[in-house]
């Protein structure tokens, strides 16, 4: 292994001395160095094997400065990994590594000397894992990692399975007091008995005014004179006849209410870009649009719009689906989804292996062959998930997009990155970003994306699943936009009630 070697993440290479050291180095805040000790459940034996400052070196391992030293015959068989970790002191204000840290890891054994730079941290991470000595075959390697964690030592210890102090449980909250109340209020109203002359009769202002103006409130009308005899030699008072008896008149019925004013219709929803610009943009595409739109009309949310993402696996396990155009196939299936639920008819693409290796288009005017086009020169790679979702994160906040973005993300193998790709998930889970996963191949070895579907420590479900097979040709378009769209809706509604979206 003579000469120097540059990794990306994921990348790996053999070690040929019995000694290895990894020196960090960092350009912005101070960094502490650390090293934990990894049997084959990746898992720590005991607290023992967390190495740094205070407990500088177990069974072969020690921390030196900024850097750590493997004597690697010394290390004992039940450890099989070897973790090389930086951290910064998450009390100090403003203490994150991000674009401006300048983290790089240098390891040297034998005549070698191997680097790797990972790519920049953008989450607030405090803690993150450079680099990892392994075995492999009754020998060891190094691999190129660049894992962070934005929950600092506590997440780095949840995974390892590292015992770390119980935080105190908070006090109980006092009881609220009772509000307070006004004497007053509390204390029963005082009755005033009124005198016999104010129980009957008037009150006793009413009928007078103050002095100056005029009556306040009309006094008592005056009762009619007393009935008296006529006076002598008066005629008697004639009275009028009696009016003949008529039935009494029933009041005309009451007119009956007015019916409700019907609520004008409301208008159809309709796709973001018309059938007709299909057709004369991309006509190979008329069937897949159609087919999109009645898969949104099933599940009520026609005239929704949304950012559609294409994330396209490019390891060198894919190499058969390229060839034989299920990759194109895929792209045009999403495109025809996209024109219903963006106006400007373009998708981005990410093709990605351990790193991402392109960002790209694919749009209604070039489609055709686009995949091939783009893919042709792209070296095959090895497989990590969390640089390719930064970049789709990186390119929905920058480009200014109001909707929200629905991201298909195709592979067919589990990452190297995993804890990575779960604390991004649950990290990201208040964007206004849903990433469904579509795994091909044998569905026995997507177990992890099926993991992310059901993950927990998420505020909201921000991700779907589906195996589409060995052949996803086989699988009808209906089928795979019915699979697409079955967690959509109901993300779309969580996330409005949690005001991440509109």
């Amino acid at each position: 292994m003579a000469g120097a070697i540059s990794l990306t993440p994921g990348g790996n290479t053999a070690l040929t001395g019995d000694r290895a050291r990894a020196e960090v180095a960092a350009t912005g805040p101070a960094v502490d160095v650390s090293a934990v000790l990894l049997a084959e459940n990746r898992k720590v034996r005991d607290d023992t094997d967390l190495v740094f400052y205070n407990h500088p070196a177990q069974d072969g391992v020690s921390v030196q400065g900024q850097g750590v030293a493997v004597d690697l015959p010394r290390v004992p068989p039940a450890v099989q990994t070897v973790a090389v970790v930086v951290s910064v002191d998450a009390n100090r204000p403003g203490a994150v590594f991000d674009g401006a840290s300048g983290l790089r890891v240098t390891v040297t054994s034998g005549d070698g000397v191997i680097s790797f730079e990972p790519p920049p941290c953008r989450l607030g991470e405090t803690v993150v894992v450079l680099a990892e000595f392994y075995r492999r075959a009754g020998a060891w390697k190094v691999r190129a990692v660049g894992q962070g964690y934005a929950d600092g030592l506590a997440g780095l210890a949840r995974d390892f399975g590292v015992s770390v102090d119980d935080e105190p449980a908070a006090a109980a909250p006092p009881a609220p007091s009772p509000p307070t109340v006004p004497d007053a209020v509390l204390s029963p109203p005082t009755l005033q008995t009124p005198s016999p002359a104010q129980q009957f009769g008037p009150p006793p202002d009413m009928g007078r005014a103050p002095a100056g103006t005029g009556p306040a409130h009309p006094g008592p009308a005056a009762a009619p004179p007393a009935w008296a005899p006529p006076p002598p030699g008066a005629a008697p008072a004639q009275l009028p006849p009696p009016a003949p008896w008529a039935p009494p008149v029933a009041p005309p019925p009451a007119a009956p209410p007015a019916p409700p004013r019907a609520a004008p219709p409301m208008p159809a929803q309709a796709p973001a870009i018309s059938l007709e610009k299909v057709e004369r943009a991309a006509p190979a595409l008329v069937n897949l649009y159609k087919q999109a739109g009645i898969s949104l009309q099933k599940q009520g949310i026609t005239g929704q719009r949304a950012a559609v993402y294409l994330v396209l696996d490019h390891s060198a396990s894919m190499k058969s689906y390229y060839r034989s155009g299920t990759m194109q196939h895929l792209a045009n299936q999403v495109l025809g989804l996209s024109a219903n639920l963006d106006d400007d008819g373009v998708v981005p693409v990410v093709f990605f292996s351990s790193r991402v290796d392109l960002v790209s288009e694919i749009s209604l005017d070039n489609h055709a062959d686009r995949v091939e086009v783009l893919h042709r020169k792209l070296p095959w790679g090895g497989t990590c998930y969390a640089p390719a979702m930064r970049a789709v994160i990186d390119h929905y906040q920058q480009c200014g997009a109001t909707d929200p973005a629905f991201v298909v993300f195709q592979t067919d193998g589990e990452p190297f990155d995993r804890g990575e790709t779960k604390r991004l998930l649950q990290q990201t889970c208040t964007l206004p970003i849903f990433w469904q996963f579509v795994g091909f191949g044998n569905p026995r070895g997507l177990k992890f994306l099926r993991g992310l579907d059901t993950l927990k420590g998420r505020a909201i479900d921000n991700a779907g699943f589906f195996a589409a097979g060995h052949d996803p040709r086989e699988r009808g378009d209906a089928e795979l936009y019915d699979c697409l769209m079955s967690e959509f809706p109901s993300w779309l509604k969580t996330a409005r009630a949690a005001r991440v979206i509109r």
